[in-house]
């Protein structure tokens, strides 16, 4: 990641300073601007660190999302189960109690009417 300085600049330099020393501070100049664009390089690199979350975090939570999911559905899943049973056996009752035929067909299956 070389910084360079603009031919311009260093013309002016080399005209106010001497070919030497306008080399030599070019030279210094752009080492300078490579070291500060490193570190901020760095400094980028650790602040999305700090924000961004990592694989290892997202599958984590994940996990632990898809088990409370899990959980969730067998809890609703057993209650759902339970509502349909108490919902065919309210049926059956309401069907027996107000059809006549059908408590002349259930007392003749037990044995009570011949």
């Amino acid at each position: 990641m070389a910084t360079t300085i603009p031919i311009k600049v260093y013309e002016i330099l080399e005209d106010k300073l001497g070919k030497e020393q306008a080399r030599e501070l070019v030279s210094e100049i752009e080492k300078t601007a490579d070291a500060i664009a490193k570190e901020k390089t760095l400094e980028i690199k650790d602040d999305l660190r700090k924000e961004l979350v990592t694989r290892d975090i997202f599958e984590t939570r994940m996990s632990l999302l898809e088990a409370k999911f899990e959980t969730r559905i067998s809890l609703l899943e057993s209650k759902l189960e339970y509502k349909m049973r108490l919902y065919f056996l309210i049926l059956l009752f309401v069907i027996i109690i107000l059809n006549p035929r059908a408590i002349d067909l259930i007392a003749k299956l037990l044995g009570i009417i011949k």
